[in-house]
Formats: C-alpha cells, sequence, structure tokens
C-alpha cells in the first residue's frame, strides 16, 4: 500500500500529533476503505484521543477485513472497557488472546482504564 495520506499519519502519530494524523487516516481511508492497516490506525489514533465510539467503529472495520488480528481486537476491549460496556469488552479481550495477545498484558490495561472510567486512584492507600 503506498497511500501519501497514510504515511504522512503514521508519521504524525509517531509524533504524538494524533488530531491530524487522524486527518490523514481519514482521507486515507476514503482512498482505500477496505484496507486493514488504515482501520486499525485509524481506530487506535481515536483510541489515544478518548473518542472511544469512533474507535470503536473503526476497529470493527478492521476487523471484519482482518477477523484473527489480536491487536485489534485488544484495542476495541480497551475502547468499550472505558465506555462501560465490560461485557462486550470481556468477549474482545478473550478473542484478543485466542488469537496470541499476552493475556497478563490487555488484563492490566483493561484494569487501568476500569480504575480510571471509575475514578478510583490506586495510591490513595498509601498516604
Amino acid at each position: 500500500m503506498e497511500s501519501t495520506y497514510f504515511n504522512s499519519g503514521i508519521n504524525k502519530a509517531k509524533l504524538g500529533l494524533h488530531d491530524e494524523a487522524i486527518e490523514d487516516f481519514e482521507k486515507a481511508a476514503w482512498e482505500d476503505p477496505e484496507n486493514f492497516e488504515i482501520q486499525f490506525n485509524l481506530g487506535t489514533a481515536y483510541l489515544t484521543i478518548g473518542e472511544f465510539e469512533q474507535a470503536i467503529v473503526n476497529l470493527t472495520r478492521a476487523i471484519k477485513i482482518s477477523p484473527k488480528n489480536s491487536d485489534a481486537y485488544g484495542n476495541r476491549a480497551v475502547a468499550k472497557a472505558a465506555i462501560g460496556e465490560d461485557t462486550e469488552s470481556e468477549k474482545d479481550k478473550e478473542e484478543a488472546i485466542k488469537f496470541g495477545a499476552n493475556p497478563d498484558g490487555i488484563n492490566a490495561v483493561i484494569d487501568i482504564v476500569k480504575d480510571k472510567r471509575n475514578g478510583s486512584d490506586p495510591f490513595k492507600n498509601l498516604s
């Protein structure tokens, strides 16, 4: 795949310019809507900026294109956990693990997201 927009989006994401990366990934998606890498990176960028519903949309598209990708399931599990869809998050987490995700890693990330969602402070009892 040779997409100027996609390559630009990757470079901007690496620099932490996620809003600008999203703009480029969106343009790349218009050019090639059935491209896994574009949909995955677009979903991941939305996840990074906290646009969880849109992240789920793009990660779902990525999963439809590549139904055995553990990273897409893992990222969608995180997005679903962030908005309180714990049952659906658990299903995605199980799929991610089935397709090769590290169980300890994905469980740790989802636990952090749930703690943040619930407003808990894991350090409050240390003082």
